[in-house]
């Protein structure tokens, strides 16, 4: 299995070799060809100046051998290797060759060699006769000539220099470009398994733009998940505060009973009984609460009456209040039929009461009152207890909050904020009135669904 550097590094590689060898196969063509009609322009030119002289040699006469030997080598150029100059009786006027190519050795001595000759006579003529002849010899093709050949050697060296300098310069500028983006990949690896532990940690942003987007994505990821997760905490320290309730209400009972305080009549059993109901739905939603794809806690509305729901609340935690000397007294007992969720209800009067006697001292008091005003239900709880600062009332429903004053209190500081969460899921609001050192007062307000009120007590 190659890596990601390895495949970038052998397909830009391939790419460059290819690209440059074909950039060179088709510019040496057309350079060659270009050099070829250069030289077979120039090979005419020689010809039709070598006729000129030969024509002005024949008919002035006035020139000596070496002169003329001297006209004629300054024409001596490849593709010519011999030229030669007769009379028209036949006699030899001059006669010139290319004398260095015996002495080249190597590759070009051995091209040379296997190179064909040709001869181009051409006849001198002036008004229609013959005054001699002018003997050429050339190679036999202009591309197989010593300069040519010279030249296409040379291209081709400079050809494969350029294309050394161009892999080298390639294989640099890639090897770096792979090192940052495989530097990039490790690190965004290595921050997906951190997430997946649970141990992420910001990573330098890269510079590609597909490889920030994953990374963008997963710090998305990552975030959401730490907000599941919240959200899983709080749920499930709801549903453990949740079960106190009962809980405590049934244990207090049992040491009420087994210390001789509470006779198990029908009304102390109905108050255990419903208890448990309270357990038993708990335990029965906990996985569908848990589940985020499906709705939490659902509100149930039932015909609830409301002082006998506060008597049970009372009686359950009477057993406590006692014990810290607190006097707990429900002020208004007329009977009053509503329409709410009557768990919801109940857990927010509760952990208003368990509230009150936290934070109220041995002797102290709380007081338990409603009434209808306006079409709304009121539930207020008072307490004579340490009160709360004002900077800490707009906090104190807050999840996880624990005031000043409750530093030597047991409490995960969730109990205020479900008696909001509750009150909001059926309609309900909550508001505190409080003096540092003199108490606090909780007021609950509901909106009237369906009330009648009974004058029997």
């Amino acid at each position: 299995m190659m890596s990601i550097r390895r495949q970038w590094m052998t397909v830009l590689v391939l790419a460059v070799v290819l690209s440059v060898a074909i950039n060179s196969i088709v510019f040496g063509i057309l350079i060659n060809q270009t050099f070829i009609d250069y030289s077979t322009e120039n090979y005419d030119n020689h010809i039709s100046q070598l006729e000129e002289f030969s024509k002005k040699v024949l008919l002035e006469n006035a020139y000596s051998d070496q002169q003329i030997n001297m006209q004629l080598e300054s024409h001596l150029s490849d593709p010519i290797k011999e030229i030669k100059l007769y009379d028209q009786s036949g006699n030899l006027l001059g006669q010139v060759g290319n004398t260095t190519e015996p002495m080249m050795s190597g590759m070009m001595g051995r091209m040379t060699e296997t190179q064909s000759e040709e001869v181009d006579t051409r006849e001198i003529m002036a008004d229609g006769e013959m005054l001699g002849e002018l003997i050429v010899t050339r190679y036999s093709s202009i591309s197989d000539s010593l300069e040519a050949k010279k030249f296409m050697l040379s291209l081709a060296g400079s050809g494969l220099i350029s294309f050394g300098i161009v892999l080298t310069l390639i294989f640099i500028i890639g090897l770096f470009i792979s090192r940052r983006t495989s530097k990039d990949l490790r690190l965004t690896a290595q921050q997906a398994i951190a997430i997946d532990l649970g141990n992420f940690s910001e990573i330098p942003k890269s510079r590609v733009k597909e490889i920030r987007t994953i990374q963008l994505s997963l710090e998305t990821l990552n975030a959401r998940l730490k907000m599941k997760q919240t959200s899983r905490k709080k749920l499930v320290d709801e549903l453990i505060h949740q079960t106190r309730t009962p809980l405590t209400i049934l244990k207090t009972h049992i040491e009420g009973f087994e210390d001789g305080i509470i006779e198990f009549n029908p009304e102390e059993v109905k108050v255990c009984e419903t208890q448990i109901e309270n357990i038993t739905s708990i335990i029965s939603n906990m996985s569908s609460m848990i589940d985020a794809q499906k709705e939490l806690d659902p509100v149930v509305f039932e015909e609830v009456e409301l002082s006998q729901l506060i008597k049970q609340i009372a009686s359950g935690l009477k057993m406590q209040f006692e014990k810290k000397k607190i006097d707990l007294k429900l002020l208004n007992q007329q009977k009053m039929m509503i329409k709410t969720d009557r768990y919801k209800l109940s857990q927010a009067i509760y952990n208003l009461l368990t509230n009150a006697y936290k934070f109220t001292g041995t002797g102290g008091s709380v007081t338990i009152n409603y009434y209808n005003q306006n079409d709304m239900l009121m539930i207020m709880v008072e307490d004579s207890g340490t009160g709360i600062d004002d900077e800490e009332k707009s906090k104190i429903f807050d999840v996880y909050f624990r005031g000043r004053n409750s530093q030597e209190t047991a409490g995960d500081g969730i109990g205020l904020y479900v008696v909001k969460e509750n009150l909001e899921k059926i309609g309900g609001t909550i508001k505190v009135e409080s003096v540092a050192g003199e108490g606090s007062k909780f007021i609950i307000a509901l909106p009237v669904i369906s009330l009648t009120e009974s004058a029997d007590s």
